[in-house]
């Protein structure tokens, strides 16, 4: 199986577009060709792996290099969630809602020279648009361990956008709509559930949580009902941090240190659809409690990290919140 299941199925249908385009089909026929072969690649994995990074919480946001594509594609993934405690359903267990909003755009070039067509590249751009909500149940264990079920609904949006250069011109008729410059609503339901545990350790507090996902991602109100998809994506994560009070103060708050260090990707049949499965992740900052007295509340959280994995690389610095 080719390492990427969406990038091997669009090249094959550009491929076979750009040599019925070039002569070897009737002209009459390249429409209804193109649309068949639209209609049985399986693209569906990687629109619903694209929504998905808009949406889980286990692929850190940051700006990623796929190289298992050629040319390498550019991913940036962008979060903005929110999480706080709802109603206590008893002295070990709390309820707590959360929202997000989530951003993801993947840029990739596709080029071909062809004898029948030299010089010629298509390049992609997807943006994927998500958000929603869900409620997560917090129920603590001996020993420091807490379980934590949860339930997340979310809609969004799925884009493209395509440019032409060379030869590839004479393709945009035929692919615009179907495989390139269309977009479409979408839907996800992710249950999910989470171990995670905290400990004192000198100073400073130790945190390790463990996570897994499935979600079930669908689209409507298509360009083209062609382009309809409902499929699942898989994630999981596991990562470890170690905080600490430092010696500075900020706004009459105590600043805190924090390293951290985990790995994360995906898993299921589809695992590469976009060309990579796994990232490790290791990184540092600087928090700021968002209550005054309550240092291991809610905190503002300024770190930066490096990603890489098999057939992947990426960056992150950014502001966020911590729980």
């Amino acid at each position: 199986m080719s390492r990427s299941i969406f990038r091997s199925g669009a090249c094959g249908l550009i491929a076979a577009a750009w040599l019925q385009a070039a002569g070897e089909a009737p002209a009459q026929d390249l429409p209804d060709r193109v649309r068949a072969a639209v209609a049985s690649a399986r693209l569906g994995a990687g629109y619903a792996q694209m929504v998905s990074l808009s949406a889980t919480p286990d692929v850190s946001a940051a700006n990623y290099r796929i190289d298992s594509f050629d040319p390498a594609a550019n991913l940036d993934v962008l979060r903005l969630p929110y999480e706080a405690k709802w109603v206590a359903l008893s002295p070990d267990a709390d309820l707590h809602w959360k929202v997000a909003a989530g951003w993801m755009r993947l840029e990739q070039d596709f080029h071909y020279d062809l004898a029948a067509a030299p010089g010629g590249s298509i390049g992609s751009r997807w943006s994927a648009y998500s958000a929603g909500g869900g409620l997560v149940l917090k129920y603590r264990l001996p020993g420091g361990f807490t379980l934590e079920p949860a339930l997340d609904v979310a809609l969004g949006r799925l884009e493209n956008d395509a440019s032409y250069a060379g030869s590839a011109t004479a393709l945009q008729p035929l692919l615009r709509g179907l495989l390139f410059d269309w977009s479409a609503g979408t839907w996800l339901v992710t249950p999910s559930v989470a171990l995670a545990w905290n400990g004192a350790a000198g100073d400073g507090n130790v945190a390790v949580r463990a996570h897994v996902a499935r979600s079930w991602i669908g689209s409507f109100d298509e360009t083209d009902a062609i382009q309809h998809f409902h499929d699942t994506a898989n994630a999981w994560s596991l990562r470890a941090e170690y905080a600490a009070p430092s010696p500075w103060r900020a706004f009459e708050r105590p600043v805190g240190w924090v390293a951290f260090a985990g790995c994360a990707g995906f898993f299921g049949a589809n695992r590469k659809a976009l060309g990579f499965d796994t990232a490790a992740e290791v990184g540092t900052g600087l928090e700021l409690p968002l209550a005054a007295g309550m240092p291991r509340g809610d905190r503002l959280r300024l770190a930066a990290s490096y990603l890489a994995g098999p057939d992947v690389r990426g960056w992150t610095i950014g502001v966020g919140l911590a729980y």
